[in-house]
């Protein structure tokens, strides 16, 4: 559990900018043997939702939010790279962005933490061409295949990429995060079969433990 305190240090120091005291932050964190989830949850994820409020309401700059983002991209990596798992259990996981899309903090931490729990992890990244996912999924053959999807405007070219995916790989496994799909949207996901909306890590993991037969370790 981080504990209040320790998350406004972190957040103050991501405002002000400070790579290193967040890295010190973070790596303080990891010697407590906090998990990955928790780490990502509760430091990254709050304190970009906190700037992302506060950006909003005109109290941050595009600039800070902008050096935010990337401070935390790279200890996003940072944390995978602690945490990777050297016990793989042979599944292959597939993440990526919807072509234009900009956002890839939650695919980046959806991927460190397939990654923990022993997964072979490919990271395609943001505004990845619906062709070049595509043609990865023909070469990787992944067992499960995230979509991360930010901007509700991108709604239809996250469909036709579901879509497409289905008519080759019709049994394909998918599950889709973003706030593109909040307030009902991810309806329009039922129609098609082993598509899942999935808000968080928590939901992740609840994911995975039904699924025991994507790989998942006991």
């Amino acid at each position: 559990m981080v504990s209040e305190s320790v998350y406004l240090h972190y957040l103050n120091s991501l405002l002000d900018g400070d790579k290193k005291q967040c890295q010190q932050i973070v790596t303080c964190l990891i010697e407590q043997n906090i998990s990955i989830k928790e780490i990502y949850l509760q430091v990254f994820q709050r304190s970009m939702y906190r700037i992302g409020q506060m950006w909003e309401k005109e109290r941050c700059s595009i600039a800070s939010e902008h050096v935010a983002t990337r401070i935390t991209e790279s200890l996003i990596e940072y944390v995978a790279d602690t945490y990777s798992s050297e016990l793989k259990i042979g599944k292959v996981a597939l993440i990526t962005c919807i072509d234009k899309e900009y956002h890839e903090l939650g695919a980046r931490m959806v991927a460190g933490f397939l990654d923990a729990l022993g997964w072979e992890t490919i990271f395609l990244g943001a505004n990845t061409p619906q062709s070049e996912i595509i043609n990865f999924i023909r070469e990787k053959k992944p067992v499960m295949i995230g979509i991360s999807s930010s901007f509700y405007i991108n709604i239809m070219r996250l469909i036709s990429l579901i879509e497409e995916i289905k008519e080759e790989f019709p049994d394909q496994e998918i599950i889709v995060g973003g706030l593109s799909l909040s307030n009902g949207r991810s309806d329009c996901l039922k129609k098609y079969a082993n598509v899942h909306y999935i808000t968080c890590l928590n939901g992740l993991e609840r994911y995975l433990e039904k699924k025991q037969g994507l790989g998942v370790r006991d």
